[in-house]
């Protein structure tokens, strides 16, 4: 929220909300037309609009004659989208940019130490990227740049390494629950692995990092995994085995693993996948 940005940015820092934005008293109004910085988190859908009203209000407003030659900036924290949301506000005269963290947060009561060496992407013309590196810093976070046309897959690549990944554990769980175990038991079993796959990843290449049944080339196993959850009736899993499947395969070739394992492993995927595309 707004006013949680605000206590994590900290002094001199003020919290408005959507819905405050539409009805400002006029001790709020005064406030925010002398903000040097602007930054908007709302929800992507909402930016456009508030940047809008923020451009009719700051262009309302009478520029203090000691702030003539400041030119005031104007961020938001969209992972998708662009500083050109902003145009209302560059129209305006503001500098515009965007910085979006990559940490996963789910606590809403965490403080500033989850942004802590966490990276964030910059975007935006010069005098914004360089305040939104300021407060990356304030944050103990680390900044890298992108540029405006790669923000929607810059933001895929953020959502398929944290979000699906939860997905991808859920499904997990599903297989595991199917095994007779609890869900809770199960988030417990596969945390650790999941935890160790990390760490793995953390210090090697992917193709490195795999391991298990396609970093092997284990046809047999490969084959009574398919056939156990095709008999369970868990489709999802299926799918998710199938087309991952086929991703380690590549990683596996990439490591020169056994060969002629792995071409049959193929075979069986793309097999399993034609069958179930037909149902």
């Amino acid at each position: 929220s707004a006013h949680r940005a605000a206590k994590l940015i900290g002094k001199n820092a003020a919290g408005l909300s959507v819905q405050q934005l539409n009805r400002l008293s006029s001790r709020q109004t005064d406030r925010l037309s002398r903000c040097a910085l602007i930054l908007i988190s709302t929800p992507d859908d909402a930016i456009a609009s508030v940047a809008e009203q923020l451009a009719v209000l700051f262009s309302s407003q009478d520029v203090e004659p000691s702030r003539a030659s400041a030119r005031r900036i104007a961020l938001h924290t969209s992972g998708a989208l662009s500083a050109n949301v902003l145009s209302p506000l560059r129209r305006a005269g503001f500098a515009t940019g965007s910085l979006h963290p990559l940490v996963s947060i789910s606590d809403s009561r965490a403080g500033s130490d989850a942004f802590r060496n966490a990276f964030f992407a910059v975007e935006g013309e010069g005098l914004a990227a360089r305040a939104a590196k300021s407060v990356i810093r304030s944050l103990g976070g680390k900044s890298f740049s992108i540029t405006p046309g790669a923000k929607a897959l810059y933001h895929a690549a953020a959502v398929t390494t944290s979000g699906h990944v939860v997905a991808l554990f859920d499904i997990a769980l599903e297989m595991l629950i199917n095994c007779g175990l609890s869900r809770r038991r199960s988030r417990q079993i596969l945390r650790p692995l999941l935890e160790s796959t990390a760490r793995n990843l953390s210090t090697k290449d992917p193709r490195l990092a795999l391991t298990g049944t396609f970093a092997r080339g284990d046809v047999s196993t490969a084959r009574r995994h398919l056939a156990s959850i095709k008999s369970r009736k868990l489709p999802d899993a299926l799918a998710a085995y199938i087309l991952l499947g086929q991703r380690s395969l590549l990683l596996a070739r990439g490591r020169g693993a056994n060969r002629d394992g792995l071409a049959r492993i193929a075979k069986m995927l793309s097999a399993k996948a034609s069958s179930s595309s037909r149902h």
